[in-house]
């Protein structure tokens, strides 16, 4: 510490600060937030700082900010990968109607896009809408809530989902059927095998032409930190806190592999897959090609990440962060400073210093809870202790690709280009929108919430030094 200054916890430790306040035991907390009696204002100041009262971070109401239901985000996500296609398909077999000598009737060749490669990406790309929507009908037609109603609901969902698998399954298999019979074995595996592909490399449970929901289904049900309630307890016991962060880890990183996966296998079936079955004598422009195939993923893994991650969510795990803490490593070791083992009960004041594995860590936070060592804490807390920096990157990249798609919109001169990136231009800006709109609350709430901490900082300084 500054100065080679020590605070109570170095001074006494858990043992003895126990020894030193159980005159005051009482009316205070312990770290795991159980009461106990004192008397007099300092004692009742120590307890509180050793106590939690005083340790744990004060939180501040978030504005209420709108997020887009499961059914609106899936019909909206229809509607911009329906659109994403016909761009696609307009791209190749776009033909040249206007010319007064020309043959062609239609701004298309129709005759050359194969119905059963547009019914087989139709129903991947709706089948995740249809599920979501006999779900809201059920719900609806369900209003009372008990425990009976619940067990209906699960089983009538599981119905649900088995029925439309297997008619999803069934109208998938009679499309590869036609198709086999016309094209190479060839294309029909690169058509089926790439979402086989990356499900195994997620390592998603749910088999892709079953996976309806791209945040679980049934498992998201499950899970505490839904997107309407999410759960942080604010507790005392440092335990407690590290389970809860162990378990926010888990959902985030399913949540993270569910959009990544999902926009992956949506950009495939809807930009890639027509290339695969194009005639082999269709002349197209294949660097626009491509460019339309990246800017639609790019711009569908933000907006699944938008819808993974809102606003409420991301403060659940900022204030898990800020209950955690974390340790960081003293490399210039004082001999002068009483150094204590770190006891996995203890919730540590900000500028404790501990011994755990042979390594002398130091505390930083108003409160830490986190293991010494613990690479997977330290992560945690980095990323999540500042809520812009969740935000930050994936902001940066809506902003450029919006900058891009801009530029490109600017030099091109072909009509179907230019109506190809303004459409994708203008899906990309709601989602721009949305994600200013969560960062410019993020900030304001952290500006505020800082002020509060310093002020809790200063409150706590003087007792625990």
């Amino acid at each position: 510490m500054p100065g080679g200054r020590r605070n109570i916890v170095s001074r006494a430790g858990p043992a003895a600060r126990s020894s030193n306040t159980n005159s005051a035991n009482a009316n205070g907390r312990s770290n795991s937030g159980e009461r106990a009696n004192g008397n007099g204002t300092d004692d009742k100041r120590l307890d509180d700082v050793y106590g939690g009262r005083s340790l744990a971070p004060k939180h501040i109401p978030i504005p209420m900010v709108p997020v887009d239901g499961q059914l609106t985000f899936e019909a909206f996500s229809l509607v911009v990968s329906i659109v994403a296609t016909c761009l696609q398909l307009l791209n190749l077999y776009r033909t040249v109607w206007w010319l007064p000598n020309s043959y062609n009737s239609y701004a298309m060749n129709f005759y050359l896009i194969d119905p059963y490669l547009l019914i087989f990406i139709f129903t991947m790309i709706g089948r995740r809408f249809i599920y979501t929507l006999l779900c809201q009908i059920f719900d609806v037609s369900l209003p009372v809530r008990s425990a009976l109603s619940t067990k209906i609901e699960l089983a009538m969902r599981n119905v649900i989902r088995s029925s439309v698998s297997a008619t999803v399954k069934s109208i998938l298999g009679w499309c590869l059927l036609h198709m086999f019979n016309k094209y190479h074995s060839i294309q029909i595996f690169y058509l089926c095998c790439p979402s086989l592909f990356v499900y195994f490399i997620f390592e998603i449970k749910t088999p892709p032409f079953s996976d309806f929901s791209f945040l679980g289904g049934k498992e998201e049900r499950k899970t505490k930190y839904t997107l309407d309630k999410p759960l942080h307890n604010c507790s005392l016991n440092a335990a407690a806190i590290r389970a809860e962060v162990s378990t926010l880890k888990s959902d985030f990183n399913k949540r993270l592999k569910r959009a990544l996966f999902s926009s992956s296998d949506s950009a495939y079936v809807c930009v890639v897959a027509p290339l695969i079955f194009a005639p082999p004598y269709l002349h197209f422009d294949g660097v626009w090609v491509a460019q339309h195939a990246i800017l639609f993923w790019m711009g569908r893994i933000c907006a699944y990440f938008v819808q993974a991650y809102p606003f409420r969510y991301c403060d659940e795990l900022h204030r898990a962060a800020m209950h955690l803490g974390r340790w960081v490593k003293v490399k210039n070791r004082n001999n002068h400073i009483y150094v204590q083992p770190w006891n996995d009960s203890v919730l540590w004041p900000n500028g404790s210093i501990v011994r755990h594995n042979r390594e002398i860590y130091r505390s930083e936070g108003l409160c830490t809870a986190a293991e010494p060592g613990n690479l997977l804490h330290a992560k945690f807390y980095v990323l999540f202790n500042t809520r812009i920096m969740l935000l930050s990157p994936i902001i940066a990249l809506q902003l450029l690709l919006v900058k891009i798609q801009m530029f490109i919109l600017l030099t091109v001169t072909e009509w179907y280009q230019i109506l190809s990136m303004t459409l994708l231009l203008a899906v990309h800006f709601y989602t721009l929108f949305k994600m200013s709109r969560d960062f410019l609350i993020s900030w304001k709430v952290y500006r505020a919430e800082q002020i509060i901490q310093e002020k809790s900082q200063t409150v706590v300084n003087p007792v625990a030094q």
